[in-house]
Parts: C-alpha cells; sequence; structure tokens
C-alpha cells in the first residue's frame, strides 16, 4: 500500500507541474476503496465556506471536496473562482455542479489510473449528480435558479443583499449532499 500511496503523490504532483497539491491516503486500505465521508458534515463545511466564509458557491464545494478527499493545493479554491454565477456570471451552468465536477475528477483520478476508466467513471458520477440536481430543481442554469442577471450591477447586488443566502445557499446544501453520495460509491472500474 506504501508503494501505492507513493505513487499516487508523485502522479498527482507531475500532473500538475509540481507540488501544487499535496495528496494524503483516502482509504485504510487497498481493498477499501470506499471513501468515509459524512454527508452532514460534508454539507456544513460546504456552507460555512458559502455564507459565513464569503466564498462563492463552486469554490465552496471544492474546497468541501478537497476536505474530505485530503487534498490540499495552493491553487484551491482559485481555481474554481471563474466558474461562479454560472460560469463567469453568465447565468449558465450552477456553480454548484461545476464544483461537483472539480472534485468528482479529482477524486476519480485518485482511484482509477487507466485514462479510459477514470474518464468514464468521472463522466458517470458527474452525469448522475447533475440529473438528481435538476430532478429535485428542474433546472441547472444559475439564471433561472437564483433569478438574477448577475451581469448587472442590481442583480449582483440583490445576491449580495439575501438571495446568496436565502436561495443559493440550498442549492450548495443540496449539492454537497449529492456530491458526498456520489463520493462515497465511487469505485474503481
Amino acid at each position: 500500500m506504501r508503494r501505492r500511496e507513493f505513487l499516487r503523490n508523485c502522479l498527482a504532483k507531475a500532473a500538475v507541474g509540481g507540488s501544487l497539491f499535496s495528496v494524503q491516503s483516502i482509504r485504510g486500505s487497498e481493498e477499501s476503496t470506499k471513501l468515509n465521508i459524512d454527508p452532514d458534515k460534508f454539507s456544513e463545511t460546504a456552507y460555512q465556506q458559502f455564507i459565513p466564509g464569503k466564498r462563492t458557491c463552486s469554490e465552496s464545494i471544492l474546497m468541501a471536496g478537497c476536505e474530505a478527499l485530503r487534498l490540499k493545493s495552493e491553487v484551491v479554491p482559485n481555481i474554481a473562482l471563474g466558474l461562479a454565477g454560472g460560469v463567469g456570471l453568465q447565468g449558465e451552468i450552477c456553480g454548484v455542479l461545476t464544483g461537483c465536477s472539480l472534485v468528482i475528477s479529482l477524486a476519480a483520478a485518485q482511484i482509477e489510473n487507466d485514462y479510459a476508466k477514470k474518464k468514464m467513471l468521472t463522466l458517470q458520477a458527474v452525469g448522475r449528480v447533475h440529473s438528481a440536481f435538476k430532478k429535485q430543481f428542474g433546472k441547472t442554469d444559475c439564471r433561472s435558479l437564483c433569478g438574477l442577471d448577475l451581469t448587472t450591477p442590481e442583480g449582483r447586488k440583490k445576491l449580495e443583499e439575501g438571495v446568496k443566502e436565502q436561495t443559493c445557499a440550498k442549492y450548495v446544501q443540496v449539492g454537497s449532499a449529492l456530491l458526498a453520495k456520489e463520493l462515497q460509491n465511487l469505485r474503481p472500474l
């Protein structure tokens, strides 16, 4: 098992050009590939980053995910910042979902080395989270979910004056719960 952890660390560092990521083992043994994630704690961590922590939805999900995966990086949460507000405030795909996609990609990379299998594992898991989110809320675009045009100063002001806490926080909590469930069930193909 030590050899495998060492290789994971080396691959993670090499993949990002050096020491941007520090990877710790997320499993106790090679036979055990199930992540031990408390969905309530995971959701609370994401919420604390989002509202009291004043992070964006995509950053909050990524930060909670990296904590659960025991990944540390100087690029987190900054790498997710541009995904907020439906990718650059354009109102497209909700930042909760883009944050979930990043976390699932990182988790799949930790448990699957074969690229084709890792790709399929990632795409299937992201698809399940997206479908469950859409089933629950009927849509996945930021503009429809929050009811604001974030390209305008008025829209951004309304977001900060209450929509973020009253509306978007529930998307962070539900999305993080969906992500936690998916991470618990993520297995190599």
